[in-house]
């Protein structure tokens, strides 16, 4: 991977991850469930480090890192093997993701339940919408190699 290439993914990445983000904070606007990652993210991560609530910053580091690291993962293994066009194969990417967070991360790390239904019933739905608009954006802007 050049070097052009690989902060042009970086930085469709860290874009993605802002608007990912900005997204699920706003959901209640559009009728959704809120979802706050980097709330989530510090605390999964730093909370044993801290005496209360660990800082915001923390999480906020931690989801912008992941979301460069799988427009990273998507430049270099998975967009060059998904199908169509390269917005389709960020959508397709999207939803990758969307499966992997849902039935893995959700319920065995934040012991949210598959699809966050300890949660909230329907966080599913919010996490849907933003996924596909981080792939959406990472399969417009992001290289692939």
């Amino acid at each position: 991977m050049q070097l052009d290439d690989f902060v042009m993914a970086a930085a469709a990445g860290f874009l993605a991850t802002y608007v990912h983000m900005v997204l699920a904070l706003w959901a209640p606007r559009f009728g959704l469930p809120r979802l706050d990652f980097a709330k989530a993210l510090a605390e999964l991560s730093f909370a044993g480090s801290f005496e209360g609530a660990p800082p915001y910053w923390l999480g906020l580091l931690a989801v912008h890192l992941n979301g460069i690291v799988f427009a990273l993962l998507f430049a270099t293994v998975f967009g060059p093997v998904l199908p169509g066009v390269p917005l389709v194969r960020g959508l397709i990417y999207g939803g990758i993701l969307l499966i992997g967070s849902q039935c893995l991360f959700v319920p065995l790390f934040l012991r949210g339940g598959f699809f966050g239904r300890k949660e909230n019933p329907r966080a599913w739905m919010t996490a849907v919408v933003v996924h596909a608009f981080y792939g959406a954006i990472i399969g417009w802007l992001c290289p692939i190699v």
